[in-house]
């Protein structure tokens, strides 16, 4: 991944380890995203609309069931990357087993949660009888891929964020996403339903789970998790921030997953199909700009922001901008040509999803925008407020989509979605992080904002004559090849500042080559 991308003011110590992150981040995008764009059709075909709908759901329980786990994993990826920079291996260690043990008994309570959904989902929702069974199974098997996957996952986020090793991480997730592909695929072909498809899920997260804890044990020989590292003293040190980053997490699943429930009570297994697609399209996304941003937090976490006031005010607004300039020609583009692709990707039958998915782009563009802000916050501890208005963000969501769907039918989901996404993303975000670095509003638009806005006019113009005659995946393919060879001379030209535009340079014409006509 060329290292003109990465804004300037990330430490030299950690760009080629940056580098690396990302590079494998997008590796499992990508890979996601190719397994995801061949086998979903496939197990429509393999289970019908109705099942794959059920399986939608399953996926909005495990949603809900991981929340159960109260912000740990945050407070493992901030407390280990603090302490691992600091050298201080006792902390470490006491952090890690604290965690391990604490998330080991919140398994527990997600099996009991799981038994309690395994009973009462067929009366909940509209699931058609013949799928009950199945869908008890399903339920369970995913259930119990998160309860073992809590306690494991200690270990994973440690390995991730606690010590940024995202490649190493990323390594195993291409290979568990391979893997689980095919036991899904053999499940299927066995007839084997839902009941396969959670399986696979369970079998794959098993894997992944326990190879990173085998790797982290080899990169930290001294690491242990002997039950008398595990303190009250060190939960109360990282409950705190636990606390609100569970808070928030609690948001995002209530905004992004209660979805699928409102359909489900209101309309049917079949229609969460629908809406499922146009959410699964948005949620990719989602993960590509996701590839880049969640690596920012681990090095929010370094810096002291009364101290480096500077460095972090640089971390956004350059940040910001390569965000926006990645994220917003890509909105652009699944805005406009999701018709067409969803046609040509699972039938006309999912046209309605069109909407669905246009009316969902405008909220998460408008985050987008906001740039890396939450991130920061996130990183340096101070997202208590954010959290607290995430939550109630989320909180209107639920009751504008209970309400819009009986108005407006599932636009009006979408639309309850979005609504409050919007003002949380304009109203808030931005601002708190321009105060928290000391920079301005004006200054945060004019660097962060109207760069990328300017560098997408050219391509959004063609994007939208484009999008009328895109009849073929290969016709779209050569739209695509296109539409890079007129944004990136204007991403150039307009919003790539002179140092980048130099390591550009560097890498392409390295010391000792002479350049073209020189």
């Amino acid at each position: 991944m060329p290292r003109f991308l990465f804004p300037l003011y990330i430490p030299g110590t950690m760009l080629r380890q940056f580098v690396k992150n990302l590079t494998t981040n997008w590796a499992v995008y990508l890979s996601a995203a190719v397994i995801s764009f061949f086998l979903t059709p496939y197990i429509i075909a393999a289970v019908g609309q109705a099942a794959f709908g059920v399986w939608i759901l399953v996926g909005s329980f495990s949603g809900y069931l991981g929340l159960f786990d109260f912000g740990l994993v945050f407070a493992v990826v901030r407390f280990v990357a603090r302490y691992q920079t600091t050298g201080e291996a006792d902390k470490r260690n006491e952090v890690v087993a604290t965690a391990f043990y604490i998330a080991a008994l919140l398994g527990l309570l997600v099996l009991l949660a799981t038994a309690v959904l395994m009973v009462y989902a067929a009366v909940w929702f509209a699931i058609p009888p013949e799928l009950v069974a199945q869908a008890r199974w399903a339920i369970f098997l995913v259930g119990l891929s998160i309860a073992i996957g809590f306690p494991l996952s200690v270990f994973s986020e440690a390995l991730a964020g606690g010590l940024y090793r995202f490649d190493l991480f990323n390594t195993v997730a291409i290979a568990t996403a391979l893997f689980r592909t095919a036991l899904t695929i053999a499940a299927l072909e066995l007839g084997w339903g839902l009941v396969g498809l959670g399986a696979a899920a369970l079998a794959g997260s098993l894997v992944g789970y326990l190879w990173r804890m085998r790797i982290l044990c080899r990169l930290l020989p001294d690491l242990s998790i002997h039950p008398r590292l595990a303190r009250p003293a060190v939960l109360k040190r990282i409950g705190g921030y636990s606390l609100y980053s569970f808070i928030l997490v609690l948001s995002g699943r209530l905004a992004f997953y209660s979805d699928s429930f409102v359909v489900g009570v209101f309309r049917g297994v079949e229609d969460i199909a629908i809406f499922g697609i146009a959410v699964k399209l948005v949620e990719y996304l989602r993960q590509m700009v996701f590839t880049m941003t969640k690596l920012f937090a681990p090095i929010a976490a370094r810096y002291d922001p009364d101290a480096d006031q500077a460095s972090l005010r640089r971390f956004l607004y350059d940040g910001s901008r390569l965000n926006l300039l990645f994220s917003l020609p890509l909105s652009l583009l699944l805005f406009f040509w999701g018709r067409p692709f969803i046609h040509l990707w699972v039938g006309d039958r999912f046209d309605s999803s069109v909407l669905i998915l246009q009316i969902l782009l405008i909220g998460h563009l408008l985050s987008f925008m906001q740039g890396i802000g939450g991130d920061i916050l996130l990183g340096v501890g101070r997202h208590r407020l954010l959290a607290l208005l995430s939550l109630g963000s989320a909180a209107v969501n639920v009751i504008l989509s209970v309400i819009l769907v009986q108005i407006m039918g599932l636009p009006g989901v979408a639309w309850g979605t979005t609504i409050p996404l919007s003002l949380l993303s304009l109203l808030y975000v931005p601002f708190a992080a321009i105060r928290l670095v000391g920079g301005t509003p004006l200054g945060f638009l004019r660097e962060a904002f109207l760069p990328p806005l300017a560098a997408s006019l050219l391509p959004a113009f063609f994007i939208v004559v484009v999008s009328r005659h895109i009849n073929s995946l290969g016709w779209m393919a050569l739209s695509l090849i296109a539409l890079g060879t007129i944004y990136l001379p204007s991403a150039w030209l307009v919003a790539l500042k002179p140092a980048e535009k130099n390591r550009i340079r560097s890498i392409l014409w390295p010391s000792g080559r002479r350049r073209p006509n020189e």
